[in-house]
């Protein structure tokens, strides 16, 4: 049986070993590449896939593998890890979300899940640009995952300043009666296994926005959407905190949630490990998120609620003041939750115009996470 290979990587028993992923050629002659790391170990199966780096100045997932792949790690698994410290080498130089060879997210390039009325589904018009050399390599590295035929797909990711920890779960799409795609019998079978992973990782859990706003947002293009819905694998995202900078805490407990996943998968021994150093919020009930927090004027943002406090609806979350310090707007310029929920995130800085978001919370969700599915 041939090694798994990826790019120059061939996997070895009971080794760790590096290669690289052809990805953009750059117009002065060199390429852009996808670092990939293998890590196998007695086995050759099951195969389990981390990415991470798609957002340039989002770090935590890089240091999270350096802390997880180790030789120790080799010595005990049972399978193969296969890594991606960054799916944006452009972005990870400048530490840029968006590569400065691309005007769109990154994240919203993997290939699209099949529509109900069967085939591909289109981004657009007929006349639009044809796909970049990055969506297409996202392609060729797409083909490679699925036909590894691996157990799941978790893609790390750091979202806001002082931002939670927490795991974004998406929607699965089913076709509908006579249509192509999953049925909904095998969407719910692949979410009910996407969610023992996710409660294996063992952090907060917060769902995905609401459909219509996901479809809208190209997130079933993200790289955990993408393998979810298109590829049928359970994937999910782990946002790490806060971007560009490092807390140790956050990586300790991402390497044992990572972990978590590996036992999940079979590839690992012994009892889930607690996850400790950050906090994760069980509110009792399923939330979602949703940025529709915003400034109802322009002026400068006095935040009242943290990430990761429980808030009521009614409760004031901020208040917005003008330059002088001067409460503005209705109710003393206060703007209160309409939901039950948590605060999670922080929006990067105070000073905000009309309609911009604040922050962004998890409220109640009712929604179903098996949904049917149309372009």
């Amino acid at each position: 049986m041939a090694p798994l290979t990826v790019g120059t990587a061939s996997a070895r028993p009971g080794k760790i070993v590096t290669g690289w992923f052809d990805a953009v050629a750059l117009p002065t002659g060199q390429m852009d590449r996808f670092p990939v790391i293998i890590a196998q170990g007695s086995t050759p199966d099951p195969v389990f896939w981390i990415t991470t780096g798609i957002h340039g100045p989002e770090h935590a997932g890089l240091i999270s593998l350096h802390t997880l792949i180790t030789e120790e790690l080799v010595g005990a698994l049972r399978g193969t890890l296969v890594a991606i410290p960054t799916l944006s080498p452009a972005g990870i130089r400048t530490s840029q979300r968006i590569p400065y060879y691309l005007e769109s997210d990154p994240n919203r390039l993997f290939p699209m899940p099949e529509t109900s009325q069967g085939g591909t589904a289109k981004t657009g018009d007929d006349d639009e640009a044809k796909p970049t050399d990055l969506e297409l390599a996202y392609a060729r590295l797409f083909d490679v995952i699925i036909g590894s035929k691996p157990a799941a797909l978790i893609d790390l990711h750091n979202a806001s300043i002082g931002s939670l920890p927490f795991v974004f779960r998406d929607p699965v799409f089913y076709a509908e009666k006579g249509r192509t795609g999953m049925t909904r019998k095998q969407a719910e079978a692949l979410q009910a296994r996407t969610g023992g992973l996710v409660e294996a990782i063992g952090f907060t859990v917060i769902n995905e926005f609401a459909l219509a706003s996901y479809v809208q947002k190209n997130l079933h293009r993200s790289v955990s959407g993408s393998v979810l819905n298109k590829g049928r694998i359970p994937a999910v995202t782990i946002e790490l905190g806060s971007p560009l900078t490092l807390d140790p805490g956050i990586v300790e407990a991402a390497s044992a949630g990572l972990r978590n996943a590996l036992r999940w998968a079979g590839m690992l021994g012994g009892a889930l490990e607690p996850i400790i150093g950050i906090p994760v919020i069980d509110p009792g009930y399923a939330v979602r998120r949703t940025n529709a927090i915003t400034a109802p004027l322009a002026g400068v943002v006095h935040h009242l609620a943290r990430p990761g406090e429980m808030v009521q609806k009614g409760q004031a979350l901020a208040q917005m003041r003008d330059i002088f310090g001067r409460a503005i707007g209705k109710d003393s310029g206060l703007i209160r939750s309409e939901h039950d929920g948590f605060v999670y995130g922080w929006t990067h800085g105070v000073v905000r115009y009309q309609g911009e978001t604040i922050m962004s919370m998890a409220i109640r969700d009712e929604s179903e996470l098996i949904v049917p599915y149309a372009e």
